[in-house]
């Protein structure tokens, strides 16, 4: 199925998968018996809330929305699910989402008061793991890594974030966030135009090459504007341009103009109601 957007006489098309093929994809657990058992037992003691039903439909809606961003080829070989659920804890920190690479699953966390481009910008920051851990062997981490300052130095080492002790650095700066402020740690993901002049769209790129990469996807499924950062900082258009080099190699289509479309896509369309 395919949507067309007319901008200036020029027709646009953006592919969307049916909505048939992505509903059998998103799940709402009741309970964290689909997580592995490593995770449930310590320390990592994975608890989950279920989400409530009522607000299924609008976490769906969402996540088929993301989900139409990707070409059937690219979902059919390395996403099996998506799971949605009210609230998800590893090492006691609150999470809003993780993967699971070897099954090929995602797991996110919705609440009523998100805000939906925040939501779905969590599926694209998790499946751009799953991509990257499955595909590094196409992902320039030195051209990456050369958009930084010579004196930079991420927190964690590797292109996928290698953990030190019995968890991530990711988990370390989420539970410091959480401690420092009583909050979710959203902080973290806020945009901050200091460290753009620097390569990194916020405070948490800076954990990971992972985590850098996660958050400039994110961005780039989801948000016009960052085409407009592209333009005014040229370390964030140096890692832009990586990225889509790297879903250029996972399928063709995914081209610089596949992106701009979407972005054009993310204005057209209006937030779902609450």
């Amino acid at each position: 199925m395919r949507k067309v957007f007319a901008i200036a006489g020029v027709s646009l098309f953006l592919c969307l998968q049916s909505v048939l093929a992505q509903d059998w994809m998103i799940r709402f657990p009741a309970d964290n018996g689909f997580l592995p058992t490593s995770w449930i037992a310590d320390p990592i003691g994975a608890a989950v809330e279920p989400l409530k039903p009522e607000y299924h439909q609008l976490a769906q809606t969402i996540i088929r929305k993301a989900l139409a961003k990707y070409p059937d080829e690219i979902l059919n070989q390395f996403l099996e699910g998506v799971s949605i659920v009210g609230s998800l804890r590893f090492y006691n920190v609150g999470y809003g989402g993780t993967y699971m690479a070897n099954s090929r699953q995602i797991v996110l966390v919705y609440r009523p008061t998100f805000d939906s481009r925040g939501f779905e910008q969590r599926y694209h920051h998790e499946f751009s793991s799953i991509l990257l851990k499955k595909n590094e062997d196409h992902f320039d981490g030195n051209r990456w890594i050369s958009a930084n300052s010579r004196e930079f130095s991420y927190r964690a080492p590797g292109i996928v974030e290698e953990q030190t002790g019995d968890r991530s650095e990711a988990t370390r700066v989420l539970a410091e966030e959480q401690n420092k402020t009583g909050g979710s740690g959203s902080s973290l993901l806020r945009l901050d135009e200091d460290l753009m002049e620097e390569g990194f769209l916020t405070p948490y790129n800076r954990v990971s090459v992972e985590q850098d990469l996660n958050e400039m996807a994110a961005h780039l499924f989801t948000n016009p504007d960052l085409w407009g950062l592209c333009e005014r900082y040229p370390r964030i258009d140096q890692k832009v341009d990586v990225l889509i080099d790297f879903y250029r190699k996972l399928h063709p289509s995914m081209d610089r103009l596949y992106f701009r479309r979407i972005a054009v896509e993310a204005t057209a369309t209006p937030e779902p109601a609450p």
